[in-house]
């Protein structure tokens, strides 16, 4: 292995928030507000990346209200498909067209997202 200096990392900062739940029942327990802990990162940051995973795209009623949260936020947000390596090129147009179709109906732009 090899370590670098490097300017950048040095005034990066990543953080992994945790997969949102799908479902009332998983979200009771929480002590917390997610949406609140969420917006005031986005305040923050630089760049909020959006991770799909090309076998669940499913947005879930959390996930559509978060997305909706941030959306204030459009300019910061970049949209990605996790693993899109591991299917045809065929079924990943598929994929990224069923994500934008999935997302329209979150994200109220006139412009899709990229």
């Amino acid at each position: 292995s090899q370590v670098k200096d490097s300017q950048l990392l040095k005034s990066l900062t990543i953080i992994d928030t945790p997969g949102v739940l799908s479902g009332v029942k998983q979200t009771q327990g929480r002590a917390y507000k997610y949406e609140d802990v969420l917006d005031w990162f986005a305040e923050r940051s630089d760049m909020i990346i959006l991770l799909f995973d090309v076998q669940k795209l499913d947005i879930s009623d959390e996930m559509g209200a978060l997305i909706k949260n941030i959306q204030r936020h459009a300019d910061k947000i970049r949209v990605v498909l996790n693993k899109a390596d591991s299917i045809s090129h065929q079924n990943l147009l598929k994929v990224y067209g069923a994500l934008l179709w999935s997302l329209g109906r979150v994200i109220t732009t006139p412009e899709v997202t990229r």
